[in-house]
């Protein structure tokens, strides 16, 4: 669709006649529609208001500062400025365009006055500040520094642009192709539902009883006491390990720290049991395990590349910034597989099977 933007042309009138020409015919040479309000009387409330509401309606703010600052309003800023401070408040993209060197300008086209000349000056260093700003030096140049400014600017940051009224699809175009999306999203969907296998490609990757690196760290305590003595180590666990004990916390999805947490509470099991076992900690409180979020950065993209969990597509809330983890079909399988519990073998008919109950001891009677 052939978008044009609106192009709001900002500068002192007087001394950049020829500069603003340059500009606005840059402006329609890209099929965009330039718009200023310098030729407009200031000092007028219904002006400004005016000057406001095409600053609004634009997309885009062209600045040129020359060698002038230019008449002032009652509050004592320049109307170039005060158009300026608008558009920065109204977030508009800003290209600013300055002269290179104001004090060659000639006198007609610059400040005599010392205090309209400082306020040159900072205004030209709080838009330096602001910005990366083009800087030129005759009129001719201008044309070409406006087309490349300003086609960069809507590339990085595009408009909302206006359209000729019969390039607007109709609403029932709108509606079939909305209709459409939500078809191709159920299908999708659908497949994704179906599929009790792992994803193609899957084949090269970590899995199973592969084993994981995990980096801990954590302290060991003489028990009954604060004396501890801290600690660094590394703790393998396979990959099936890790999702059996994960996947219980996204059968009804997860937030992203929720799952995170479940990833902490699997490494601090494992680790515990790998370091009890060491000779030189024998004896001692083992806690405060911490893990690297990096560590669990790569499990969590590991699970997803092997098609066991996915970042949940449900609608929420506006409100709702947080990001939610569920299982996949496969993944639903794969824990199934995994963590149901499976009946113990039957003895022989005809002999009696003596069971921990069967052994129990009766409670003592007072």
């Amino acid at each position: 669709m052939d978008k044009r933007y609106q192009v709001f042309i900002s500068s002192t009138f007087r001394d950049l006649q020829d500069e603003r020409q340059a500009v606005l015919r840059a402006v329609l040479e890209l099929d965009h529609m330039p718009a200023g309000m310098e030729l407009f009387p200031a000092g007028d409330d219904e002006t400004w208001q005016l000057i406001r509401d095409v600053i609004d309606g634009s997309d885009y703010y062209v600045l040129i500062i020359g060698g002038r600052y230019g008449s002032m309003g009652e509050a004592g800023i320049g109307f170039t400025e005060k158009e300026y401070d608008y558009a920065i408040a109204a977030r508009k993209p800003v290209i600013p365009l300055l002269h290179r060197n104001p004090d060659n300008l000639p006198r007609e086209r610059t400040e005599t006055d010392p205090t309209a000349w400082k306020r040159l000056k900072d205004f030209r260093a709080k838009v330096e500040a602001r910005h990366t700003c083009v800087y030129w030096e005759q009129a001719d140049d201008l044309k070409a520094k406006v087309i490349v400014g300003l086609t960069s600017t809507t590339k990085r940051h595009p408009g909302v642009g206006w359209v000729r009224a019969d390039s607007v699809p109709s609403d029932a175009t709108l509606a079939d192709v909305l209709a459409l999306r939500n078809r191709v999203a159920e299908l999708e969907a659908q497949a994704a539902a179906d599929r009790t296998g792992p994803p193609p490609g899957t084949e090269d990757l970590e899995q199973g009883e592969d084993e994981f690196e995990v980096n801990v760290a954590f302290e060991a305590r003489t028990p009954g006491t604060y004396d501890g003595t801290a600690y660094t180590g590394t703790a393998l666990i396979s990959w099936q390990d890790i999702f059996a004990s994960i996947a219980p916390t996204l059968i009804n999805e997860a937030t992203d720290s929720d799952l995170r947490s479940a990833f902490r509470s699997c490494f601090s099991d494992r680790s515990l049991a790998v370091f009890s076992r060491e000779r030189k900690l024998k004896g001692f409180e083992l806690r405060d395990f911490r893990f690297r979020d990096a560590d669990i950065d790569t499990c969590i993209v590991q699970l997803r590349a092997l098609g066991l969990i996915r970042e949940s597509q449900r609608a929420r809330s506006v409100r709702d910034t947080e990001t939610y983890w569920c299982l996949t079909s496969y993944g639903d399988f794969q824990m199934t597989r995994l963590r149901a519990l499976r009946r113990e073998t039957q003895p022989p008919s005809g002999k009696s099977d003596e069971t921990a109950r069967d052994r129990a001891e009766p409670l003592a009677r007072n």
